[in-house]
């Protein structure tokens, strides 16, 4: 099956389908003030930027909801994750910020037969060497 992206442990494919994805990116700058000119700005670098991806599964025919189990676990282990696109891209290291889930067509035991999901994510820097045993709990 093709991957579409992958965030840490969870591969996005044709069963946990993302359906599109946003990027936000920011320039950090100092503002330095000068008297009887416009200020002048000095670049900081990279502020962080934020993605938002965003999908649906439908659990009672592909599965997809361990899937969601397993992002709403490495939100709270709050560990930076590797994010790839399907290309084998690197994107960079992300923090899973928030993550958020609205069931639709509600079968007889309460689970959606669709559920659009949600993720939000904060990009951060490369993790230290101390990190990579919070990192690699979450694949096993």
């Amino acid at each position: 099956m093709t991957a579409l992206m992958s965030l840490g442990p969870v591969v996005f494919d044709l069963v946990t389908n993302l359906t599109e994805h946003q990027k936000k990116g920011e320039s950090a700058f100092a503002k330095h003030e000068v008297v009887g000119s416009a200020p002048i700005y000095e670049t900081m670098g990279e502020n962080e930027g934020t993605f938002t991806l965003t999908g649906v599964i439908h659990p009672a025919h592909f599965g997809g909801l361990g899937t969601l189990a397993t992002l709403e676990a490495a939100r709270l282990a709050a560990v930076p994750l590797p994010l790839m696109r399907g290309d084998y891209t690197p994107v960079g290291w992300v923090l899973i910020q928030g993550l958020s889930e609205l069931s639709g067509y509600l079968d007889e035991k309460g689970v959606g037969r669709e559920v659009q999901f949600s993720v939000e994510l904060l990009r951060v820097g490369s993790p230290g060497v101390g990190m990579a045993s919070s990192i690699l709990r979450l694949f096993l």
